[in-house]
């Protein structure tokens, strides 16, 4: 167990595996859904790497899962009629008083064509809880609109573990009842280490005079294997680094360089957006 707090330790992930046809069913106790080989009715699920063959008029089809894997296997659900938990993990393995970043894919499999008032939309519920059933932290998606093609949607949120706790339950529900619609797919559910926010100074002074020294860009070193660049004016790369344990100084190879505006480029090498910007040097 890494209790260091850095950005992106993985605790937990469910992608379902890979391969082709159907997969194998759940472990008994994550599902109270019945498992099929093939499309599944109201209150059934399986595992598949596309939806081609299912209910063709009113669900998309869907090629691939949530990553672009043509082999790589999603949960389907055709939900029950009433109301019900259809997945149900514990997460071992946790550190205490430490923050972390729950998401999940899901992807509502009517088609809008096929949108009415007696077609329900998924509306799922996602609740983090303890062993002992002490809720952390909950989120629901309200209900997931029907789209003129297959859509992934990511939901997330972020949890922070008591004092005490060395692993949780992660239930999923789905609040609508089943019948005609509220068929979806769920994909790549996983825990990481939250990240932290990030400060980045617009000026700094190399000067010697111990202040303001060194471009401190405050829990930058939380992400591990992000790469920064900065480059002057004319686009000459003057500083890089992988993670960012040792701040940048100022200087190009040990030279130090001259007053000015340099621009920067930070690529978390996951799925955060890159960051870019200035920071003006003084000397």
């Amino acid at each position: 167990m890494d209790c260091t707090g850095k950005l992106g330790h993985w605790l937990f992930r469910e992608d379902f595996g890979s391969g082709t046809g159907h997969g194998p069913a759940l472990p008994a106790g994550v599902t109270n859904m019945a498992y099929t080989p093939y499309c599944p009715p109201d209150g059934f699920y399986t595992l598949v790497n596309a939806s081609d063959g299912c209910a063709e008029a009113s669900w998309h089809n869907v090629t691939h899962d949530h990553t672009g894997n043509s082999n790589g296997y999603m949960m389907m659900i055709n939900a029950s009629n009433e109301p019900s938990t259809f997945y149900t993990r514990m997460v071992p393995a946790l550190c205490p008083a430490t923050t972390y970043e729950f998401s999940a894919y899901i992807l509502n499999l009517l088609k809008n064509t096929v949108v009415g008032p007696t077609v329900q939309q998924p509306d799922i519920l996602f609740s983090i809880e303890t062993t002992t059933g002490e809720v952390l932290e909950k989120l629901r998606t309200g209900q997931i609109p029907a789209t003129a093609g297959p859509v992934w949607k990511k939901y997330s949120l972020v949890f922070k573990t008591p004092d005490n706790v060395s692993s949780l339950v992660l239930k999923i529900s789905n609040s609508a009842p089943g019948g005609p619609g509220n068929d979806l797919l769920l994909d790549d559910i996983e825990f990481i280490t939250s990240a932290p926010k990030l400060t980045i100074p617009t000026v700094f002074s190399p000067n010697g005079d111990g202040i303001n020294d060194v471009w401190d860009i405050i829990n930058l070193d939380a992400y591990t294997d992000c790469r920064l660049t900065v480059y002057d004016r004319s686009g000459a790369m003057v500083f890089k680094s992988i993670g960012y344990n040792t701040p940048w100084n100022g200087t190009r190879n040990g030279v130090p360089l001259d007053t000015g505006t340099y621009y920067y480029v930070i690529d978390f090498k996951n799925e955060i957006p890159r960051v870019s910007g200035w920071v003006f040097l003084i000397r």
